[in-house]
Parts: C-alpha cells; sequence; structure tokens
C-alpha cells in the first residue's frame, strides 16, 4: 500500500472545542409567539430570543438548543439547536424556535442548553462602519456589509435590539446578496423599548 510505503496516512487534526463552561447564558431569554421564517416557508411559532456571550479568548461556533416547558416544568416541545459566530468576549442573540414550527400557548418558560462550541475559523462576510442612533425615540442600526471573497456571497445580516433590563425584544435579519468585493448598506429599525441594537453576520453561502 502507498500508506505503508510512505510510513504513515495523514490524518486531519480532530476539531477543537472550548469548554462549555466558558459560554455564558444569562438569564435574559424572551418568549414569543410570531410570524417565523419568509415566503412560503412562513409559520406562526413559538420561540425564544436568548443571548449567549463567549467569556473566551477565542472565537468559536456555539450552539443552543434547549425545550419549551409549562408551569408545571413539563416540556411542551423541542427548540431546534440553532449555532452562531460568536467572538471572543462578545455575545450574540440566538432566536431558538419550537422544532415542529407550531405555536405553544401552554409555554411559560424555557430551558436553555449549550450544546457546543466549535473553534473555528469566523464568517468570511465582515461588519463594518457600525452606526447607532436615536430616530425621535427609536433606535436605529446601520452597518456596510462586506463579501471579500471572489465568489458572489448570500449572506444573511441579524441585527438584535434589548431593552433596558438587558433582555431581547426582536432579532430582524435581512438577506443579502453581494458580488465578489463589494459591499452594501443595511439598516434596521428597532421596537418601541429598544435601547440599543447590533448587528451581526449568520449565515453565508458562497
Amino acid at each position: 500500500m502507498i500508506c505503508a510505503a510512505l510510513g504513515a496516512c495523514s490524518r486531519p487534526e480532530p476539531a477543537k472545542h472550548l469548554d462549555l463552561d466558558l459560554v455564558r447564558v444569562p438569564g435574559n431569554a424572551r418568549m414569543r409567539t410570531d410570524t417565523v421564517g419568509g415566503g412560503k416557508f412562513t409559520d406562526t411559532a413559538t420561540f425564544v430570543l436568548v443571548d449567549a456571550e463567549n467569556i473566551s479568548d477565542t472565537g468559536a461556533y456555539i450552539t443552543l438548543g434547549g425545550s419549551l416547558t409549562d408551569a408545571s416544568g413539563a416540556v411542551t416541545g423541542a427548540l431546534k439547536p440553532q449555532s452562531l459566530w460568536v467572538p471572543p468576549k462578545e455575545s450574540r442573540t440566538f432566536a431558538l424556535v419550537d422544532a415542529a414550527r407550531q405555536p405553544r400557548p401552554d409555554s411559560t418558560s424555557a430551558k436553555i442548553e449549550v450544546r457546543g462550541a466549535l473553534i473555528a475559523e469566523g464568517p468570511r462576510a465582515r461588519i463594518e462602519n457600525f452606526q447607532s442612533f436615536d430616530d425621535h425615540g427609536q433606535i436605529v442600526v446601520n452597518a456596510s456589509v462586506v463579501n471579500p471573497s471572489d465568489r458572489i456571497g448570500r449572506i444573511i445580516v441579524i441585527a438584535a435590539f434589548h431593552e433596558r433590563d438587558g433582555r431581547p425584544i426582536t432579532r430582524p435579519f435581512s438577506l443579502v446578496e453581494l458580488k465578489p468585493k463589494s459591499r452594501s448598506t443595511v439598516q434596521f429599525v428597532g421596537p418601541a423599548g429598544a435601547v440599543r441594537g447590533t448587528i451581526f453576520v449568520g449565515e453565508e453561502n458562497y
């Protein structure tokens, strides 16, 4: 065999993961039932907005999951896991949707679990020139989305708005298609009660 002649075959390095204790999920989750998805994939479902903070010095794709529960603590539905790139010492807002994409009127709370924290390179697309300002009582955020690659990029850009006590209120998103080596401006307007907003890259496809 060729491998035997060479002495050994090269093997891919095993994936590296953060210790899950380095991912902090504060008790600021907000449960809502509203429209999820878009176009022909639109449904009404219960979902949970929750932050996860990477307190380490290494960026990672953090995965959250969990379940919806009723007043007695019984599980009323599973939450579909979601993974987001979270840079070191930063946080991101997750939207964990009922796995069956259904409303769960009996749900009163949620149990959130950190399922994984894969150490890997972050998204290719970048957010630059971020600005936040008050427009007659509403928080507005805008930024440039940059595609540095040599391919057309379809990039989901996400905004997250929080109220004064730190709880997330809403997490709108926009699908941006960018030509190679190009940029575009995105803007999101926060709801009543929001005092701060952020913009970050979600999924991307090239």
